[in-house]
C-alpha cells in the first residue's frame, strides 16, 4: 500500500505540474493576443495562477516560453496549418481551401509571430523554429499545387513556387492586414489573384 501511495503522490505532482505548465502557456498566448506585445512574466504568472518563480521552473527562459507557446498554439505537427485532402480536388477547390487555412493561421498566430520575428534577430533558436516552419509550409504549398507546377518548365516551376510562397509568408500577410488594413475577404482576393497569375501558364 505504501508503494501505491508514493506512486499516486508522484503522479499527482506530475499532473499538477503539467496543468500549471499548460496554464502558463495559455496565459502567454492570451495576454499576447490581448495587448499585442510580449507580456511581463509577472502578468503571465498572475493570469496562470502560479508564482513568478514557478514560471521559471517550467521554462528555462523567456525564449523557451515563447517557442513553447507558439508550439502549443500550432498543435502537433503544426495542425493549425492542416489542409484537408492536401493536393486533391479541382484547382479552384484546392486554392480556396489553401487560402482559408493560411489566413486563419495568420490571424491566430500573428501576435506571437510578431514577437518571434523580433526575437529571431538575436535568438538562434527562434530563427531555427521559423526556418523549420517555413520549409514545412513550402513543401505543403508544392504538394497542394503539384499538378499545376509540374506542367511548367523547370525554371518557371521554381520561380512560380517561390513567388507564391513569398506571398503567403507572415510578413506579406502582415503587410496586407496591417498596412493596407484589409479584411480576410480582401486578403483572400489578393492571394487568389496572385496564385492564378503565376499558375496561369499551367
Amino acid at each position: 500500500m505504501g508503494q501505491v501511495t508514493v506512486v499516486s503522490v508522484i503522479d499527482g505532482r506530475t499532473a499538477r505540474r503539467n496543468r500549471n505548465r499548460d496554464a502558463v502557456l495559455d496565459a502567454m498566448i492570451d495576454l499576447t493576443s490581448e495587448i499585442g506585445e510580449e507580456p511581463a512574466i509577472e502578468a503571465v504568472a498572475e493570469r496562470a495562477g502560479v508564482s513568478y518563480r514557478s514560471v521559471y521552473r517550467y521554462f528555462d527562459d523567456r525564449t523557451e516560453l515563447l517557442l513553447a507557446a507558439i508550439g502549443r498554439l500550432m498543435g502537433d505537427v503544426w495542425a493549425i496549418f492542416d489542409v484537408e485532402q492536401l493536393g486533391e480536388g479541382s484547382f479552384d477547390d484546392r486554392l480556396e481551401r489553401f487560402i482559408t487555412v493560411r489566413i486563419g493561421a495568420y490571424r491566430r498566430l500573428a501576435p506571437l509571430s510578431r514577437l518571434a520575428m523580433r526575437r529571431s534577430l538575436s535568438e538562434p533558436l527562434v530563427t531555427v523554429q521559423f526556418d523549420t516552419v517555413r520549409s514545412f509550409l513550402r513543401d505543403q504549398l508544392a504538394t497542394q499545387f503539384a499538378s499545376e507546377l509540374s506542367s511548367l518548365g523547370e525554371p518557371e516551376q521554381v520561380v512560380a513556387l517561390r513567388a507564391i510562397d513569398t506571398m503567403f509568408q507572415f510578413e506579406a500577410m502582415e503587410f496586407l492586414a496591417r498596412f493596407d488594413e484589409l479584411g480576410d475577404d480582401d486578403i483572400a482576393d489578393v492571394l487568389r489573384r496572385h496564385v492564378r497569375k503565376h499558375l496561369d501558364a499551367a
